[in-house]
């Protein structure tokens, strides 16, 4: 699958958001802390998550620009989960959101100021999976099938959490 533009994957990253927090602010602060409402997580984990996962996008659009390989590169998905879900452990769903906001804001804007040489670059590393910047940051923030849509693989288990609770 041929990468998306810029203007593509920015649209499908605010699209996977907004829908997101249209779910989430359906929610009490109780509701959103309320455990294993998600999977094994919270729905408060699911910001907080989402967010690491842009912070990894960030660090990686650094890695390439300094010519080194990124962390999301060398360590496995669950792994880094794993990090994650101890690290935010008792941060509350303020701090995951103001957490969440920076590293949208932030992405977005970096991806903003990438050219289409850097957009469509080769990695300065290897990896069997991606060719280009864009194809690299694609999985980083995407889901099954879904380039830059990560956001998409929380939102049915959150709408059926948000609906329980609406009964």
């Amino acid at each position: 699958m041929p990468a998306l533009s810029r203007h593509e994957a920015l649209a499908t990253l605010e699209a996977g958001q907004q829908e997101l927090d249209s779910l989430l602010y359906e929610l009490s602060d109780a509701e959103l802390d309320e455990p294993r409402t998600i999977g094994d997580w919270a729905a408060k984990d699911v910001v907080g998550h989402v967010a690491f996962w842009e912070e990894l996008a960030l660090q990686t659009i650094d890695s390439f620009r300094g010519g080194v390989t990124p962390r999301v590169a060398t360590m496995g998905t669950d792994e880094l989960n794993a990090e994650n879900q101890a690290a935010q452990v008792g941060h509350n769903i303020f701090e995951l959101r103001a957490r969440a906001g920076d590293a949208h804001a932030s992405l977005v804007s970096a991806i903003g100021t990438l050219s289409d040489h850097d957009w469509h670059g080769s990695l300065p590393w290897q990896d069997p999976q991606h060719a280009t910047l864009a194809e690299m940051l694609g999985g980083v923030l995407g889901s099954e099938g879904r380039p830059f849509g990560h956001a998409y693989a929380h939102t049915e288990q959150l709408r059926a959490f948000v609906a329980s609770r609406a009964r």
